[in-house]
């Protein structure tokens, strides 16, 4: 009505001019369009004061949760909390909603602002969580999922019209993926239960997208916990690295119409916007009988640090293990989950509840190493079982302890039956060893790991003895090798026939003596308290890629070679 503008006039002429002519028309149109599809419907007003309400958490309230426990037990397994039950981020975007609808009845949920996700939530032990609805401008209300998510929530008398156009993709850019939706759960490319497992297909993949159809799951939250399923999939398809990444924020959530009915098949389409290290993030569109539901925009995964060789046993935990065979019967682990979120996770799949809670107890630095020992001895434990004919055997079902003078031994738990065995484990820095064998009466299997590093000669002279140090200096200028790589084999040989014999150092290294060696250092004579010879084997370890560069010497005993079947060997 008011005429052209100045700009227009110039459109003619100047075809910048009529470019950004066009744009600011467009921008009208949309914003009009916005305006007139709300004009006439009421939003809720700002009322006194925030509303409070509480939601219990428990498997009891929300049997759902059963199908979203991150580590698979035992069929019949009775302790829940070592399954790990935890809300999803999207349950808790549910709950959200959920309050600030019963905070104005009647309003629709038409868009979710600014999701946060701080903290797990998980359901054993049961919580109360408070919730508080505060309302802001308008048609918004901020709630706050007790100290653990919040976000904003606009409500009005009708869903946005008409509904975005869907979008579309390249289809030379995409093709059809290498597993099937079955797949996904079958094989445990997801942990999610039946109540979850909503993904029927796996239409397509491409370098910054994946395509698929959902059907809608009855679980609250659990139709964009599917896409969540696809966006954690694409990244496991194409990265081979830190590939475990669960929600931590959703920019914008923009709805359409009403939460499709369970059963509803949905179109997803997932468009990765950015990758790093730390976070993946996406766009999501998805589409109900052809017509588009909902947008999702700033999608934020977190990403776990976690290896190739760790995801065998993040989904068959079972029949994989994260340490790995070394000639001799034994077993050596790397901590290859450096940063604290990814060894909580590698944690709760590797202890029970007893050893959680003893695990706590150790100060921050010591938890570190005390894990990776427990890990490295479970594994050495069932794997000694597999090649004795056992079937799966989950790390939960065992539990380390130790005996009063500090000996370490395993038991079953919950009724998993263990034949006698003789166990010895030892860490340092980020490797850990363990040995297994069957139990016999007097010395057992003993192992120790040692970082190679130089020391003081005060320190030498007192850990070794005369004839041990003359020794230590002969075999250095022999080989060439040296005094410090000598040392740390000398000295992890004494460890692991202190722990053979049960008895420790106890502050008194000397009652434990080296009086032969190989030239290669592979093998070791040493003399203890309960027997006068003791071979020894050593062979040296380091660290992987992407671990501190360090070298480390293994010394293991089985404990009763004597003297004579040293020297013949």
């Amino acid at each position: 009505p008011a005429g052209p503008s100045p700009l227009d006039s110039l459109a003619e002429s100047s075809p910048v001019a009529a470019e950004l002519s066009a744009l600011l028309s467009e921008t009208a149109d949309t914003a009009a369009a916005l305006m007139s599809a709300r004009t006439g419907t009421p939003a809720p007003a700002p009322s006194a004061g925030p509303r409070h309400t509480t939601v219990h958490v428990s498997p009891d309230t929300m049997p759902y949760l059963l199908d979203h426990c991150f580590f698979p037990q035992r069929p019949g397994w009775p302790e829940v909390a070592d399954r790990w039950p935890v809300v999803p981020a999207t349950t808790i975007v549910q709950h959200i909603v959920d309050a600030a609808q019963e905070t104005f009845p009647g309003g629709l949920p038409v868009a979710v602002h600014g999701a946060r996700f701080d903290e797990w939530l998980t359901a054993t032990p049961a919580v109360d969580v408070p919730v508080t609805v505060t309302p802001k401008d308008p048609g918004l209300l901020a709630v706050s999922f007790g100290p653990r998510a919040r976000a904003t929530v606009e409500l009005a008398g009708a869903y946005p019209t008409p509904p975005p156009a869907p979008w579309v993709t390249d289809p030379g850019a995409e093709h059809a993926p290498d597993h099937t939706a079955a797949q996904l759960y079958a094989e445990r490319w997801m942990f999610h239960g039946p109540a979850f497992q909503g993904v029927s297909e796996l239409t397509a993949i491409g370098d910054r997208h994946v395509r698929g159809r959902l059907t809608t799951p009855s679980a609250p939250g659990a139709l964009l916990d599917n896409v969540g399923q696809l966006l954690g999939y694409w990244i496991m398809a194409t990265r081979s690295e830190r590939t475990v990444v669960f929600p931590v924020g959703m920019r914008e959530m923009r709805f359409y119409g009403p939460h499709p009915a369970p059963g509803t098949e949905v179109e997803c389409l997932v468009r990765v916007t950015s990758l790093t290290d730390a976070l993946l993030e996406a766009d999501v569109q998805l589409r109900a009988g052809g017509t588009v539901w909902a947008e999702l925009y700033g999608w934020q995964d977190r990403r776990f640090d976690n290896d190739p060789q760790t995801r065998p046993v993040e989904r068959f935990p079972d029949r994989n293990t994260l340490s790995e065979p070394r000639p001799g019967g034994w077993r050596l682990l790397h901590e290859r989950w450096p940063d604290l979120a990814s060894r909580e996770l590698i944690m709760r799949n590797s202890l029970g509840g007893a050893e959680r809670a003893e695990y706590a107890r150790h100060a921050p630095r010591g938890r570190r190493q005390w894990l990776l020992g427990r890990i490295a001895v479970k594994d050495a434990v069932r794997q000694w079982l597999w090649d004795h004919g056992e079937g799966p055997v989950f790390p939960a079902e065992l539990r380390v302890h130790n005996d009063e003078t500090g000996r370490p031994y395993v038991t079953g738990v919950h009724g998993r039956p263990l034949p006698p065995l003789d166990v010895s484990l030892a860490h340092c820095a980020e490797a850990a060893v363990a040995i297994v064998r069957p139990h016999r009466t007097g010395p057992g299997p003993g192992i120790d790991i040692e970082e190679v590093t130089d020391r003081t000669p005060q320190a030498l002279a007192a850990a070794l003895g005369g004839d041990e140090l003359r020794l230590l200096h002969r075999l250095s200028a022999d080989t060439g090798e040296s005094e410090a790589v000598w040392f740390t084999r000398f000295w992890a040989a004494k460890e692991s026939v202190a722990k053979a014999e049960g008895t420790g150092f106890g502050g008194r290294p000397r009652d434990f003596t080296v009086f032969d060696a190989t030239p290669a250092g592979d093998r070791l004579a040493v003399a203890g308290r309960l027997q006068r010879t003791y071979t020894v084997h050593c062979v040296p370890a380091t660290n992987p890629p992407r671990l501190p560069e360090r070298a480390y010497a293994v010394a293991w005993t089985t404990g009763n070679p004597t003297a004579k079947e040293y020297d013949a060997r």
